[in-house]
């Protein structure tokens, strides 16, 4: 029998539960920045579908990174995103940028046919993955005409790009489309890069610099036409997204998400019913999939997280008042119509759901967290609008690297003991008339560094800007303390 997802009895929250909750909400409801905060726009409270409307007209296949100047970046599947514009051409894995996820402008592409590489003959590029390791963005990238995917590195998220040649060997290894990658990094620094479409998925390590696969080879999924594979650590469990049911079909498409979870990145991975992905029989884990109203077949996603933690789903859909684009570049290619869509991720008893369970949005809808009230990204490199509090309070710095940024160090003293704050002088909002959640009173926001025992010559705890969490808070009488 199929299980489905109930809401679970209401029950008083523990008392740290419930200052998570005051913490997501002040955050959620920031106004302004804060002192050490960038000045930019107030984030909009609400969006609505599709988020790249307006900046493309199609964008197939999204993926998403927030980039290290605080925007957020998103990249698609070569298509003829200017129709609109009077463009019957295609660009080549467009770029989108954004500051707050929700509102899009065009920001280039990945390739042109004056940079476009030989070693592609003429392909069109598919499904962009983006990952930043070692100083670099690195974007992964499917060449169905070669049969295999591609890699391109960057210092910045819109390029310019360096070409990296093919990832995968000839052979591959997998017994399947060796399109749809995506690169995982395992909390022990071991990377994977999971490919595969119609009808297998696989996954294998990669070597050091990220940019061939290596070793054994192991499949993961099998069905109809599954493709699409992202994989995500959450607690105890690996989780592998993929799509099946088809994606490219107009209003026909049967395009949806899914879900199988695994103790090992390497599997095997099942369903929320306890079947193998590798068996013909599974059919639950669904993630989102049409509801009824103006989405069809939404699919191939990735993760993005906003800045209170929230995941979202961001995937595609297509239009069901006008699933095709116009026939282009000169009437040979007719695709679907498929732009991008995000949609809040839910973690219920362990397994990820869009919106509960309601599927697709489709109207004004609470926006993600991409600012905040108080606080900043230490990223003038200094500690301007802090003030140290505790009893060891001395001994903060703001340091720098290419992956955090800014952030803030705190080294301790001799003796090693007692607690260290950094607290920003900026206000708590207090909540808007009409809004639920808790009243905000004014009070001052503090980060405390988790202590540890250093070793020789590291430091004792530190203290991240958002987008690189290194603390846990508690709300105490107007403060954030450590928990």
């Amino acid at each position: 029998m199929r299980r489905t997802r109930r809401t679970a009895p209401s029950r008083s929250l523990p008392r740290w539960a419930a200052a998570a909750a005051a913490l997501v909400w002040l955050v959620t409801l920031a106004s302004a920045p804060s002192h050490g905060a960038p000045s930019r726009p107030e984030a909009p409270r609400t969006y609505t579908n599709p988020v790249s409307a307006g900046a493309v007209d199609t964008f197939p296949d999204p993926a998403m990174i927030r980039g290290k100047d605080g925007l957020w970046y998103a990249y698609g599947t070569q298509n003829p995103v200017m129709q609109s514009k009077g463009e019957d051409g295609e660009r080549m894995l467009p770029v989108l940028r954004s500051a707050d996820m929700v509102t899009w402008e065009y920001a280039g592409e990945v390739f042109t046919p004056e940079n476009k590489p030989a070693w592609h003959e003429g392909s069109r590029l598919w499904a962009p993955e983006v990952r930043y390791a070692r100083g670099l963005y690195h974007l992964y990238y499917s060449v169905p005409g070669r049969n295999t995917v591609g890699l391109a590195t960057s210092a910045t998220p819109t390029g310019p790009w360096t070409d990296r040649g093919a990832v995968l060997p000839t052979p591959s290894g997998c017994p399947a489309g060796n399109i749809d990658q995506a690169q995982f990094t395992d909390t022990d620094g071991t990377p994977y890069l999971y490919w595969g479409s119609y009808d297998t998925i696989c996954v294998a390590k990669l070597n050091a610099d990220l940019s061939r696969t290596e070793g054994e080879v192991t499949q993961v999924a099998r069905g109809r036409r599954v493709e699409g594979g992202f994989v995500v650590r959450r607690d105890d469990f690996y989780y592998l997204f993929y799509s099946d049911a088809g994606c490219c079909d107009g209003a026909y498409s049967g395009y949806q998400v899914k879900v199988g979870r695994s103790t090992s990145p390497t599997g095997p991975f099942t369903d929320d019913e306890g079947t193998d992905l590798m068996a013909l029989t599974s059919k639950a884990g669904v993630v989102v999939g049409a509801n009824g109203n103006r989405w069809i077949g939404p699919g191939h996603n990735s993760l993005q997280t906003d800045l209170a933690g929230q995941d979202w789903l961001v995937y595609h859909g297509i239009p069901a008042e006008s699933p095709d684009l116009a026939p282009a570049s000169n009437g040979t290619l007719k695709l679907t119509r498929r732009p991008m869509l995000i949609d809040r991720l839910d973690w219920i008893d362990g397994w990820p759901v869009v919106r509960a369970g309601a599927g697709p949005s489709d109207g004004p809808t609470a926006a993600p967290v991409t600012s905040w009230a108080a606080g900043g990204t230490f990223n003038d490199g200094g500690l301007s609008g802090w003030h140290a509090e505790g009893e060891a309070a001395s001994g903060w710095s703001a340091a720098t690297d290419p992956d955090a940024r800014g952030h803030a160090v705190h080294t301790p003293g001799a003796s090693g003991a007692g607690a260290a704050y950094l607290v920003a002088e900026g206000r708590a909002p207090r909540r808007p008339a009409g809004r639920g959640g808790p009243e905000g009173d004014g009070g001052r926001w503090r980060g405390g560094a988790h202590r540890r025992l250093p070793g020789p010559g590291q430091p004792g705890g530190r203290l991240a800007g958002p987008g690189k969490r290194r603390t846990r808070h508690r709300r105490t009488r107007g403060r954030q303390e450590p928990w």
